[in-house]
């Protein structure tokens, strides 16, 4: 649980719930998230029917952390874990990190340092497919 960026009360068990989630966890001073926020918007886009993505902003200033988002052009929802509660939760002591969470909530892969978007696509390929079936 958390506030997204615009004050909003944000619980994650009502997200996954539904469908898988995607956590992904980043700073506004983070170059390798910078350099992949494309892509992972890209796929957030891609599989905004199938999947929930969610930022996840630590130890920032909120300022920087809109400045980010609108930088890289962020459309997902995105919490503000300035305790970073919710980084120490999945074990996240720097970024970047991705967190797949199943729907119903189990945790099914966490890749500290992150991954690239293809190989993301393809994890959630597979859950997707698993899914339907």
């Amino acid at each position: 649980t958390g506030a997204l960026t615009d004050g909003t009360p944000f619980a994650a068990a009502e997200l996954w719930a539904q469908r898988p989630v995607v956590l992904t966890f980043f700073n506004s001073w983070c170059t390798t998230c910078a350099s992949r926020q494309a892509a992972l918007s890209e796929l957030a886009r891609s599989y905004r029917d199938r999947v929930v993505f969610v930022g996840v902003a630590g130890a920032d200033q909120a300022d920087e952390v809109q400045d980010y988002l609108r930088a890289h052009r962020v459309e997902y929802p995105v919490v503000v874990d300035d305790q970073q509660t919710i980084w120490r939760s999945y074990a996240v002591r720097e970024p970047p990190a991705v967190v797949l969470v199943a729907k119903g909530g189990a945790l099914l892969r966490g890749w500290p340092g992150g991954l690239d978007a293809p190989t993301l696509d393809q994890r959630l390929r597979e859950l997707v497919l698993a899914d339907q079936q």
